[in-house]
């Protein structure tokens, strides 16, 4: 074969290939993701979510917390006072029918950098068995639901900060 015609040739082949190949990768939302970048998680722009009013109960398992500054520094942050930068991740949980502490943990989260806290919303007598055995990280809780479910209970345990959240001003 010609030079000129071998390089047509595989031009060709190779517009083939990606036209039946790459294409549909591209079209999935991985592949969009690789092509697009993703951006800074400290500095991507995120929108804050004012807080819900209302009563709140945070609970911190402190056994996953064994620095005692960090620990201080969430329990500023949860009670809105102003906190430093914290560098560690948490993983919060609300109950799945708690509205407001599912408002309340979408809050928090949003005056984070992103991915620094996850909010997973799960059945409240799971969650609950959970807050006894301590199989969590922090988690919200509406007082209404706090009440109905008994944690009132862990309020003693030495290895759970219990923190009492208040908020009577409307979101404006």
């Amino acid at each position: 074969m010609k030079p000129v015609r071998l390089l047509k040739h595989a031009a060709a082949d190779a517009a083939v290939l990606l036209t039946v190949l790459g294409l549909p990768v591209v079209s999935t939302d991985t592949g969009r993701a690789l092509l697009k970048g993703s951006p800074d998680a400290v500095s991507s722009a995120s929108v804050i979510i004012d807080k819900p009013s209302g009563e709140y109960v945070v609970l911190i398992n402190r056994s996953l917390h064994p620095d005692e500054a960090n620990l201080r520094l969430w329990e500023q942050f949860f009670t809105e006072k102003d906190a430093p930068v914290i560098f560690e991740d948490i993983s919060c949980l609300t109950g799945l029918t708690d509205a407001g502490g599912r408002a309340m943990a979408d809050s928090c989260r949003s005056r984070l950098p992103e991915n620094q806290m996850t909010v997973q919303a799960i059945d409240t007598t799971l969650l609950l068995s959970k807050a006894e055995y301590g199989l969590f990280d922090v988690m919200i809780l509406s007082k209404e639901i706090a009440e109905a479910g008994g944690v009132q209970t862990l309020y003693g345990k030495p290895d759970i900060l219990v923190l009492h959240v208040k908020d009577t001003e409307a979101a404006e």
